[in-house]
This record gives C-alpha cells, sequence and structure tokens, in this order.
C-alpha cells in the first residue's frame, strides 16, 4: 500500500462499466437508451441474474448486516482496552463501564455502553494479510489470499475472485423479484487505484453482484436513480416498451443461442419487476421514516446509511454492507497511521457511536435482532504498542500501524451470547490467546446460520469446482 493511505472514491459511470463486464454487446444497451429505458442500469441489471433456490438444512437467520470499518479500528483504543498496560500500550483512552458488569468499552463510545447487553465481543479475530486489499478480500469472502491468486497491496478485484458473503446468499437465498438480495453502500472501496477485491461476486459472476448504491443517503437531494422513474413515464408505458424489448429478444434468438444472451432474460424480467413495484421503491426511501429516528441515528453519511440498511433487512433483502469511513475523501477512514487518538475521538468513534447505538435499539424494538445477524468490523486491527511498524506504510510515532494478527469484531442478534466475551487476546493484545476465530471460520459461520454448507461446490465461469469456504463454523458463539 502507498504511504497516502487507504481511501474510498465515487466511481465514475465509465469506470463502473469497466469493472462489471456487462455480458452483452453495446448494441443492446444503445438500444435500451434509444427507447428511454436507461434507468435499467448496469448496475441494477447486472444483479438481476437467474436464482435457483438451494437446498439444504434449515436457515435460522433471515438476514446479515454487515457494517465495515475499512482502513482498521483500533482494538486497544475502543473494545480490548489495557488500562493497566505501558504508555506505549495503552494510549491516551480510558475505560468506561457498560450495560454489562465487567465488560468496558472506550470513554467516547458513551452510546454504545448503553447497548452492550446485545453485542458479542470476539477479541480473536485473526489472519496474516497487512495490506488493505488482501485484508479486505480476506474479511469480505473468508478466502485467505493465494486461495485464489497472489494479491499484492493494490491488485485489484477480478472474477477469479471468491464472493463476499453476500454474493453467495444472493446465489443460494434469492429474493423475490420485487427486492434486490445484496445490496452494498455507500462507495466502493479502493487502495491506489485498485478495487479492492471482495465486494462482488466474483467467480460466481457478475449477476450476483451487489445493488450498488454509489450516493450519500444524508444529501437532501438522495434518492436510488435505477429506481426513480421518469416522470409521466406510467406503468402501461413501461409495459409497451417491455414488449418491444421481448420482441428484440425474439429476433436476437433466431441469431443468438448462446448462455450469455439467454441468462440476460431474467436480469431485464426482474429490473422491470423492480421498477414497476412499490416495495423496493418504498424500501429506499429515508423520507418514510421520522425526523427523531433519523437524528438518533445521525444526519450524516455514516447513520444514514446505517439507518437505511436498517430498512433494507426489513423490507426482506439478506445482505447488506455498509462501509463506513467517515466522509467519502481521501484520507479519513480508520487508517489510523499518524493521529490516532485525535482522529479517534473527534473524528471516527462519534458517529459510529451514534449510529451503531442507535441501530442496536431500533432493531431490539423491532425485533430484526431474532433473524438477523450484525457484524461490526474492519479489515485487521491496529498494532498494541503506539509507533510500532510492521506493514510498508509510513508509521509515525502518533498512530497505530496495521494488525491482522489479533483484532476485535462485533457481533449481534441471530441467536448469538450478548453481553459476553468470546475468545481474548494476550496480555498485550498481539496475539490471540483462546478461542481464535479465522475470518474463515466467521464465514463459514454465516453460511451456517442460513443454513447453506459452506463447504459445498460452486463453479467459476469455466465451470471449474471450488469449494465455498474452507473455515468451520464456531461453536459457541450461538
Amino acid at each position: 500500500m502507498s504511504s497516502s493511505g487507504f481511501r474510498v472514491e465515487v466511481m465514475t459511470q465509465q469506470q463502473k462499466r469497466t469493472d462489471r463486464q456487462v455480458t452483452l454487446g453495446q448494441s443492446r444497451r444503445d438500444f435500451l437508451s434509444a427507447t428511454g429505458v436507461s434507468v435499467l442500469s448496469p448496475a441494477l441489471l447486472d444483479i438481476l441474474g437467474r436464482r435457483a433456490m438451494a437446498t439444504g438444512p434449515a436457515a435460522r437467520i433471515k438476514s446479515c448486516l454487515i457494517l465495515f470499518q475499512a482502513g482498521g479500528v483500533s482494538q486497544t483504543d475502543t473494545f480490548d482496552m489495557r488500562p493497566d498496560a505501558d504508555d506505549s500500550i495503552r494510549g491516551e483512552f480510558r475505560p468506561i463501564e457498560s450495560s454489562v458488569p465487567g465488560m468496558t468499552v472506550c470513554e467516547h463510545l458513551p452510546l454504545l455502553a448503553r447497548q452492550m447487553d446485545k453485542v458479542c465481543v470476539v477479541r480473536s479475530m485473526h489472519h496474516r494479510m497487512l495490506c488493505h486489499n488482501p485484508a479486505c478480500y480476506c474479511a469480505l469472502s473468508g478466502r485467505a489470499v493465494g486461495e485464489s491468486k497472489a494479491v499484492s497491496s493494490q491488485t485489484p478485484a477480478t472474477r477469479e475472485d471468491y464472493p463476499h458473503f453476500g454474493a453467495a446468499l444472493a446465489k443460494f437465498r434469492p429474493t423475490p423479484p420485487d427486492m434486490p438480495s445484496f445490496v452494498s453502500m455507500p462507495f466502493t472501496l479502493y487502495n491506489g487505484p485498485a478495487m479492492t477485491p471482495g465486494q462482488h461476486a466474483g467467480l460466481l459472476g457478475s449477476h450476483y453482484d451487489p445493488f450498488l448504491i454509489d450516493q450519500d443517503p444524508s444529501a437532501g437531494d438522495f434518492r436510488v436513480d435505477e429506481l426513480a422513474t421518469r416522470e409521466k413515464l406510467d406503468r402501461g408505458r413501461y409495459q409497451q416498451r417491455r414488449s418491444l424489448l421481448q420482441s428484440l429478444d425474439d429476433d436476437l434468438r433466431t441469431i443468438d443461442k448462446s448462455q450469455a444472451v439467454q441468462n440476460m432474460d431474467a436480469y431485464y424480467q426482474r429490473a422491470f419487476s423492480l421498477l414497476t413495484t412499490p416495495l423496493a421503491r418504498e424500501a429506499f426511501d429515508l423520507t418514510k421514516e421520522p425526523d427523531r429516528l433519523r437524528d438518533r441515528y445521525g444526519r450524516h453519511l455514516v447513520g444514514q446509511s446505517t439507518l437505511l440498511a436498517r430498512r433494507l433487512i426489513e423490507a426482506g433483502v439478506p445482505c447488506v454492507t455498509v462501509y463506513s469511513p467517515v466522509q467519502r475523501i481521501e484520507g479519513v477512514s480508520w487508517d489510523t497511521h499518524r493521529d490516532n487518538f485525535p482522529l479517534l475521538k473527534t473524528t471516527l468513534l462519534p458517529p459510529a457511536d451514534q449510529s451503531f447505538s442507535a441501530l442496536l435499539d431500533d432493531m431490539d424494538q423491532r425485533g430484526l435482532l431474532d433473524e438477523t445477524l450484525v457484524i461490526w468490523m474492519g479489515e485487521f486491527g491496529r498494532t498494541p504498542k503506539i509507533g510500532y511498524t510492521q506493514s510498508n506504510n509510513t508509521n509515525n510515532s502518533t498512530g497505530r500501524d496495521h494488525h491482522p494478527h489479533c483484532y476485535t469484531i462485533l457481533l449481534a442478534g441471530a441467536g448469538v451470547k450478548a453481553g459476553s466475551y468470546f475468545g481474548r487476546s494476550d496480555k498485550d493484545g498481539w496475539y490471540p490467546s483462546e478461542n481464535p476465530v479465522h475470518t474463515g471460520d466467521l464465514g463459514a459461520t454465516v453460511y451456517d446460520a442460513f443454513g447453506i454448507d459452506p463447504h459445498q461446490e460452486i463453479h467459476d465461469r469455466f465451470g471449474r469446482p471450488h469449494r465455498l469456504i474452507e473455515g468451520q463454523p464456531v461453536p459457541g458463539l450461538f
């Protein structure tokens, strides 16, 4: 990784077209644009694939909400603090008591402290990826780098990657046609020029990619363009254009019988379903929420993205991922190589505290935690020792470097043992000392909770078999 740090970036439309690798030629897209159906963007069409329901053990949960803290949160300064350690490890912050006796959190998380009775703190997460891109890939797919390709600090996402958890859920636990099966927001992660791997469906194919909301839900003019029908374009006119598109498809079939063209049929059918039914539009409409609740989550990018994620979960979307640096500009993330303590205190912890505490309380009151697994995590933690360098970054005496060898995540809902710790780190927090959990084990646990066999075969575009994940479900978490 370069010394400029981890960043997020709004993709241009040209980048989106390149990254999505749309299967059909430009002529089909030109036709749609000419007939006024340009609202069917590649980003929407690519997720509207043919979904085969998989049989397997009964699912214990219906949905998973991943709050991904891009850049890597310092566990020593949040949920696995060392108040009795040397100053070089302990740092500037002090612990406070929470709603669970004996479970302390950082003094700058006062709202979340009241909700810790709903949370399981896993203090023994680990993997070996020191750079952001391979670490994100490992965290979001559960696959160690090297199982599919050699990923360097800035290697981009490709169709050879293993899928994000949500993409596998989109394949094996798809929704009805009027809702997307996998949503991510409010931006795409990049490391330098490379789109971070682990965010899409990889080898499963683009039709299981997430429905990307590449906008700020806290903006006054926020709306999901792919679901916003043009003014004066009523349902009848959409049906007419649907018939016109069907006529074109009939002509194409006489010329091209390829699987690519046949697969696109389902994309368009589902696209029209999303555009002409109210359920999806309602789910994405934050104005339906009372001002009081929107204020409780926070009128900022993190807060309103988190609230929108709750709406989507409640509407039946199986997996939503919210990427959560505070701003969509370079240099503002959890990647605190410099100024760790002032950044955490003033910029990073306050919106996380506000939004995550509101989510836990809100979902609990609505009964959503019973069947939803909430995961609050980053791609790794930060070094216990301040100023210590172990990656290829420029780290100074005011920051903490990347630390994948032992870090902390939070789980809530879905029957996890709330108000408890799982696993333990060693004396100063360098390595797990009890119940280590690899990211592959976390992924296997998620799949198992959905009733999906984590070790079943999946196939890439060439028909080659792959194991869905190599980890094992973690006993004792539920």
